[in-house]
């Protein structure tokens, strides 16, 4: 599946951070890493770092998939809120869903003091607003900035006048934070060269994985490298392939949907701090836009539903996203598009994440952090594998359980 297509931004304006890749697959691991974005850097990284002997394998180059595309955009927030949630699942669930969340952004805070350092900056903490562009949507902002402050967050909902004082054109908007504005591309390999240099951590390119069945107490894994199929034993398999899983698992997945997004990134140009948010809009299809760490806007939205991406769909919406962003501006800026892609996502019919143990072999977990939200996704099935590989419950993550 062709994951992107057009001018991509975070490769070339990402400082060079080397890796040692391999071409051989290690005879030695007791865990399987099966691909390199953000979901498997994440989990290759709490596992090497807890002591096991992990390999990592990736079909294409590192980090060349989704990652490579991904906004940066790292909210606690989901497409849907707590009171849209609550209702779906109930109260309880979309509490216990949003806290995970939430802890998700400390976890990623606090593993971004411990990754080797760039010059460039590519993390930072950041507050998001989630803006009422128009009118009628007041209400489910006001209705959602309420029912976050009950369950404890600190929230806070700015009024028209208030968002002018940010050059925010809008009727209202939930203030929320702390998330994060990353450079992803940048995140991932610095987690890769972490466990790599720090935990041994061994990181394959060029290999596809095509299968894996139990026999007796072993996991029969068979690979493909160059045209040649291999096979291997691993105790346990992570497959952290996105959007495009391999075969066997595809049926645990059957109500991911696949669409596509667009993005448009400008030239340099002033933006303030008093400008400087995470900022979506409660809106069908919603445009959000953010601060790149070189001071360009960074522009996504126009989502619409589709698997296939053609070359011309790189610059199908560049002005209508540079345009859609500057209307809630209040003082208007000159943009111009000097990057424009169209990449593809997953959402469920739920609006939540695949993520947990296979149903027919309990030594494999498998990740499919669809939605708006992959990176705290990924983060939180980091988590959820720490707790698997460790034989603890993940009763709290029933929510995201595979075939539901």
């Amino acid at each position: 599946m062709k994951l992107h297509t057009g001018n991509l931004y975070w490769p070339v304006n990402t400082e060079p951070i080397s890796l040692n890749v391999n071409y051989n697959v290690d005879d030695n691991s007791d865990v399987l890493v099966v691909g390199s974005g953000m979901s498997g850097a994440l989990a290759a990284y709490e596992l090497s770092k807890m002591g096991y002997r992990v390999t990592l394998i990736e079909q294409n180059k590192i980090a060349s998939g989704s990652t490579s595309a991904n906004t940066g955009l790292i909210q606690y927030m989901s497409d849907e809120g707590v009171k849209s949630f609550s209702e779906q699942i109930g109260l309880e669930k979309a509490v216990k869903f949003y806290n995970q969340s939430k802890q998700a952004i400390d976890d990623l805070i606090k593993i971004d003091q411990e990754l080797t350092n760039i010059s460039q900056a590519n993390f930072k903490t950041s507050e998001s607003l989630i803006l009422a562009s128009a009118k009628n949507k007041i209400q489910d902002v006001k209705d959602e900035t309420k029912m976050q402050k009950e369950i404890g967050y600190e929230v806070s909902f700015l009024n028209k006048d208030d968002l002018k004082e940010h050059n925010i054109n809008a009727y209202g908007g939930l203030l929320a934070g702390p998330d994060i504005n990353l450079n992803p591309y940048a995140f991932v390999l610095r987690l890769l060269k972490t466990a790599s240099e720090k935990y041994n951590l061994h990181i394959v390119e060029g290999v596809k994985f095509i299968e894996a069945r139990k026999e007796n107490a072993d996991n029969i894994v068979t690979l493909e490298i160059a045209g040649k199929k291999i096979i291997k034993i691993y105790k346990k398999i992570v497959i952290a392939t996105g959007y495009n899983p391999p075969a066997q698992f595809e049926k645990h997945l059957k109500n991911v949907e696949i669409y596509r997004t667009y993005v448009a990134v400008s030239q340099v140009i002033d933006i303030s701090d008093r400008e400087d948010f995470l900022t979506w809009e409660v809106k069908d299809a919603y445009t959000y836009f953010k601060k790149t760490f070189a001071s360009r806007l960074m522009v996504g939205g126009f989502d619409e539903k589709g698997d296939k991406l053609k070359e011309k769909d790189a610059k199908k919406h560049k002005n209508d996203l540079l345009k859609a962003a500057n209307n809630m501006f209040v003082e208007k800026k000159d943009l111009k598009s000097e990057y424009n892609y169209a990449a593809l996502f997953g959402m469920s019919k739920d609006n939540l994440p695949y993520m947990g143990i296979d149903p027919e072999n309990p030594d494999i977990f498998v990740v499919c952090g669809v939605g708006g939200n992959g990176t705290v996704y990924s983060k939180i099935a980091a988590t959820m594998i720490a707790k698997w590989i460790n034989n603890e419950s993940l009763k709290d993550y029933e929510t995201y359980r595979l075939a539901r």
